[in-house]
């Protein structure tokens, strides 16, 4: 029904509109790809007895790892790595478990609906209206299929309906707005002492014997890094885009081939009015119809008519309007009756699916072609992009075939592709950003020990859908221990700043015993060789206070003048702080704008339908029949 709609559908437009659609926490961030170098019928996990495809866990973890080397910008260490790889694979078990039960439930989301959501993508409008030309022009050139893209739109509505059901059921009571409000905005009074290392690592004397002691015994954290010496030849579309030149005889085939693309058909203006049918009831329902239509032919306004009686919530607050429709975008009956109508006319009542529509014709567009030389320069560049695309994946096949056939030599590949040899040297088993985008790839094929240490040349390596390469290691250069001398003065560092930590904590507990007799305590502070700090209000938010000191304060039971609360916490930098808590004030929602309780209330009644999300999903997945392949959490490492 929905055909014409979605001819020619791509990919990519599939991930725009689905986070476009989707509202909440279920779509992971796959990035379905039509092409991979390296396909494989394994599956990732296996839900209820439902397979996650690998190639959807491999395209996710990348996503993932890129995002996490953005933010970080370094390589993933190995814990990292495999926390990444459980987080993504679990993502997709929560997701795979909530859209089964959205299939159990029997959700449903009608062809209507599936229509409007593509109109309302802003990437198909102009100047807010749904244009059918851009429209065309933007999924002209992707292959994905009309049956495999209204599937996803029906499976993001109908998961946002689940979503939306269980966020409208949560709510927040007084009280419980009340009692947010006296703990998010309570007040602590904390005054607290610092013992900063640097203070206590002046006049620490370390000797030869602990160092030499230290080394001998901790050997492994003086190790050289693993590097390898890495030759590679790279292909990139980019590279190969460059050299594409098509002939005019090429457009004009494509021009002709996808004529209907540059077509604008005959479109409609019009303004409707919807009649429902209770179950059982169409004939008394038809009488309704009909007397609108008696109405609205007899002189009444249709726009006022519309908000009076149209069960369409979407339009009678416009007076019934439409958008511009062309052929193909409704369901038969109403467009066999819109495309029907003459300008003014309004229809007998139309029965669809949804009830009786009184349609009435507003306006009418006629169809145009746009003439060669008008989208010449779009076909150019589209024909050059395919033809780009077509001619790396030979490339890229054929590059990792001769490869594969060279076996441990680059030379004679570099010769039959017309590509040179590139060298990396030092490249570490951490990765480095700087040589390689995407080095967490390169860091995969170049450890691997069939690699790394038979000199073969690798299989070929996805960097990107668009960027591949082949690679060789001619050195690999294992972690050896440094010697002595080399690492002297990082190991005094280090046995400097331990014991500048124990004379910081010794200095902490000395001081909080000493105040427990009283005394002065900024003057107790400076005879421990730290800085006080005195009292202040802070609340939870406070930026001015040490965090750890913060959190603790924070954490500790109420406390007064009379009856402080003392405790040492530790600081992230080896520092110490003691902390004196001497009073707590509840928060008030009587001292906060109505503007502001509004925003708290809206953020916390969030953050409970996202709780009561996270459960429901966390419960599914609990509760699905679940199995995940051993390699998939726990690869091997190379």
């Amino acid at each position: 029904m929905l055909q014409k709609i979605h001819d020619s559908f791509g990919k990519a437009i599939v991930v725009i509109i689905l986070g476009l659609i989707s509202i909440t926490f279920i779509f992971w961030g796959i990035n379905r790809s039509d092409f991979s170098l390296s396909g494989t019928g394994n599956f990732a996990a296996r839900v209820n007895g439902e397979k996650i495809p690998l190639l959807d866990f491999d395209r996710a973890l990348q996503d993932r790892q890129n995002q996490y080397q953005q933010i970080y910008r370094s390589e993933l260490p190995e814990d990292v790595r495999r926390e990444l790889r459980r987080g993504v694979i679990e993502d997709l078990v929560q997701d795979t478990a909530l859209k089964q039960r959205v299939a159990d439930q029997h959700y449903r989301a009608s062809d209507e609906r599936v229509t409007q959501s593509v109109r309302d993508i802003a990437a198909f409008q102009v100047d807010g209206q749904f244009s059918l030309d851009s429209y065309r022009a933007l999924l002209s050139n992707r292959g994905y299929t009309p049956t495999g893209f209204e599937a996803l739109q029906r499976e993001a509505l109908e998961v946002g309906d689940l979503q939306n059901g269980i966020v409208d059921s949560s709510f927040l009571t007084p009280a419980e707005f009340r009692r947010y409000i006296e703990l998010y905005n309570q007040k602590r009074e904390v005054a607290y002492a610092l013992f900063e290392i640097e203070a206590f690592s002046t006049n620490i004397a370390i000797d030869d014997a602990a160092i030499a002691s230290r080394y001998e015994n901790n050997q492994a954290s003086y190790q050289t890094t693993e590097t390898v010496d890495l030759e590679y030849i790279e292909l990139a579309l980019a590279d190969v885009a460059a050299t594409v030149e098509v002939t005019d005889e090429q457009l004009r085939k494509a021009y002709e081939e996808e004529l209907a693309r540059f077509e604008t058909p005959e479109q409609r203006h019009a303004r409707h009015i919807l009649i429902t049918v209770p179950e059982g009831q169409e004939d008394a329902a038809r009488a309704t119809a009909e007397g609108v239509v008696a109405r609205l032919r007899g002189g009444a306004d249709f726009a006022a008519v519309a908000a009076e009686v149209s069960a369409d919530a979407g339009t009678k607050a416009q007076g019934g309007e439409l958008p511009w429709l062309a052929r193909g975008l409704l369901p038969g009956a109403f467009e066999d009756a819109l495309f029907a109508l003459n300008v003014g006319q309004i229809s007998d009542p139309v029965l669809s699916d949804d009830g009786f529509h009184i349609i009435r014709l507003d306006e009418v567009r006629a169809g145009d072609v746009q003439p060669f030389e008008a989208v010449r320069e779009e076909l150019a560049a589209e024909t050059k992009t395919r033809e780009a695309e077509n001619e790396f994946y030979d490339r890229a096949n054929k590059l990792g075939e001769e490869a594969f056939d060279a076996y441990d030599d680059l030379a004679p590949v570099a010769l039959a592709s017309g590509l040179p040899i590139k060298t990396a040297m030092g490249f570490p088993r951490t990765g480095d950003s700087d040589a390689f985008d995407n080095s967490a790839a390169v860091v995969q094929a170049a450890f691997a020990e069939e690699i790394a240490d038979s000199r073969r040349n690798s299989e070929l390596v996805e960097l990107s859908e668009d960027h591949v390469l082949v690679l060789r290691v001619k050195e690999h250069h294992v972690p050896t221990t440094k010697p002595l001398e080399e690492v002297r003065d990082q190991i005094r560092e280090e046995l400097v700043r331990e014991r500048a930590q124990e004379l910081a904590e010794e200095a902490a507990r000395g001081y909080l015993a000493d105040i427990e007799t009283g005394g002065d305590a900024a003057q107790r502070t400076a005879a421990r060789g730290g800085k006080w700090n005195a009292a202040a209000w802070v609340l939870r938010t406070d930026d001015s206070v040490p965090t750890e000191v913060l959190s603790a304060a924070f954490g500790m039971p109420k406390a007064d003048a009379a009856a402080p609360q003392r405790e040492v916490v530790a600081l992230a930098n080896g520092g110490q702080a003691v902390i004196v808590l001497t009073g707590v004030q509840a928060g008030e929602p009587e001292t906060m704008t109505e503007e502001e309780r509004e925003q708290r209330r809206q953020q916390l009644e969030q953050q409970a339908a996202r709780a009561e999300l996270t459960g429901y999903a966390g419960n599914l997945r609990a509760t699905a029949d679940v199995r995940i392949p051993d390699d998939i959490l726990n690869p091997p490492v190379f």
